[in-house]
């Protein structure tokens, strides 16, 4: 094959894989994405105001009264608990989890996430190792006699454009016991005067729309659906901003080694620690022993 006829043949497979992408009209949602208004501090809180995060996501959930009457106690007791840890005590209670579940994952967590968008599929890879699968190759959802309740829901969804359109059905919180328990949707930060929870129940349904709104922030406006515990939908809103300051997924590691510490708000990458240096060997009248020849 002469050098023309490779240049052609490479033209044409160029102009092939292009116009493949092209077909597809997926949006390029590449990068590492991060709540905006629930930044960490090196505390384990947050550096936003609880009233600034509410704020961010049009926090306002229609509650039923006899919800509300729940909420209120767990935010009493909140209260307390957070009041003994200002007075330097250790009340117990504290979660340190490696499971957020839905839809905490997406409204109040400071993860870093990734969306691997495909015709057939769209999948988000959180920093605590959790993943959203997203059908979007026109199936139904799971029928009810294969359907079981997991943390991150039964997610199918469809392209209108440019925005990503998901339907979420048969969540459960991680700290439940049992499926019965609903699922607590928490606005975290300080609860001084606010209302920073509300629980859903297994029967809720999630609809969400997510779209870019600029070069950097992402926007997923959320409805959720629960004649049980609210008394009419919910919309909430979160937008997500791209991360600069690193370039790759860096996990959480809430069961072992610590690698990723936070610095001015922003999780970072830190060198493994150096190897323990053994203690010299001792002699058995305690004098150090000699070296043995080599």
């Amino acid at each position: 094959m002469t050098l023309r006829r490779l240049a052609q043949a490479a033209a044409i497979l160029l102009a092939c894989v292009t116009t493949m992408g092209a077909s597809t009209g997926l949006p390029d949602w590449s990068g590492q994405w991060e709540n905006v208004g629930a930044t960490p501090d090196a505390t384990g809180g947050f550096n936003q105001s609880l009233e600034q995060v509410l704020r961010e996501m049009q926090w306002s959930p229609p509650n039923k009264p006899e919800l509300q009457a729940r909420v209120d106690k767990i935010v009493a007791m909140e209260r307390k608990r957070l009041e003994a840890v200002a007075r330097g005590e250790d009340p117990g209670g504290a979660v340190r989890a490696c499971t957020f579940g839905y839809p905490g994952l997406m409204l109040d967590t400071p993860l870093m996430f990734e969306i691997l968008p495909t015709p057939k599929e769209t999948t988000l890879i959180f920093s605590s190792r959790e993943i959203r699968h997203v059908y979007t190759d026109g199936r139904p959802h799971t029928p009810k006699e294969d359907l079981w309740a997991t943390p991150w829901g039964d997610s199918i969804g469809r392209w209108e454009g440019q925005t990503l359109v998901i339907d979420t059905i048969a969540v459960k919180s991680p700290f439940a016991s049992s499926e019965s328990e609903g699922v607590a949707v928490l606005a975290f930060g300080d609860v001084e005067g606010e209302q920073t929870i509300t629980i859903l129940s297994p029967q809720a349904r999630f609809i969400e729309r997510i779209r870019m709104v600029d070069k950097d922030h992402l926007e997923d406006q959320m409805t959720v659906i629960d004649p049980t515990n609210l008394t009419a939908p919910w919309h909430v809103s979160r937008t997500y901003q791209r991360v600069t300051h690193i370039h790759r997924m860096v996990y959480e590691d809430c069961e072992g080694e610590e690698r990723n510490p936070i610095v001015n708000g922003h999780f970072t990458l830190a060198p493994p620690p150096p190897p323990a240096t053994p203690p010299p060997a001792t002699a058995p009248n305690g004098a150090p022993s000699a070296q043995s020849p080599q």
